[in-house]
């Protein structure tokens, strides 16, 4: 999802929550994403409400939830050629996202991303429900299991070639993702005309 179906400016959240807090952005990094606290969330080890309630205690505050969409948010540009492809593409096949994010996100994706549910419903996949998180192969095989797929039938496409990599030794067909014009190119290559 960040890096693919949009730009993600963490600088913009850092600030927001940082104005939110009374913290430094570079404390609100430290705090959240340089612990380890972020990557827990990711694997899901905190229900949504446990996770915000969490989030808010390591940044000395009691956070609203409305506060935190709304950093969320605004880090976010939403990539609409990329999107029109994807959209193009599910015309043909069915089509997922799969995103190494924490439940709180998954329950307010309607509110920071509304293009996620139109494009993919409940083919948005989160690492936080599958236990998992990217680039472990365990995470890719729980993806397909999820979807009801074989993994060598996933077709992949990431921004961080770690991921690449990854979904590779799980035996899905992957490739690192440079732009829309770029997937165009490798959608055509493998036999989907999405121009």
């Amino acid at each position: 999802m960040d890096g693919v179906l949009c730009r993600y400016r963490i600088e913009r959240r850092l600030e927001l929550l940082a104005r939110f807090t009374g913290q430094r952005p570079e404390a609100v990094y430290a705090a959240i994403w340089q612990s380890g606290f972020e990557d827990a969330g990711e694997r899901g080890e905190w229900s949504a409400d446990e996770y915000l309630r969490l989030f808010g205690e390591r940044l000395g505050t009691s956070l609203d939830v409305d506060l935190w969409i709304a950093a969320r948010k605004a880090a976010m540009e939403p990539d609409e050629a990329v999107l029109e492809i994807a959209r193009k593409l599910r015309a043909k096949l069915p089509v997922g996202v799969f995103t190494n994010n924490p439940s709180l996100l998954k329950r307010h994706i309607a509110e920071v991303f509304p293009a996620v549910l139109e494009v993919f419903g409940d083919r948005a996949i989160f690492s936080s429900d599958l236990g998992a998180v990217k680039p472990d192969q365990e995470a890719f095989h729980r993806l397909a299991h999820r979807l009801g797929v074989r993994p060598e039938t996933l077709l992949f496409f990431d921004d961080d070639a770690t991921y690449v990599a990854g979904a590779r030794a799980a035996g899905l067909t992957a490739y690192r993702f440079e732009g829309a014009e770029e997937l165009v190119s490798r959608l055509t290559e493998v036999g989907f005309d999405v121009a």
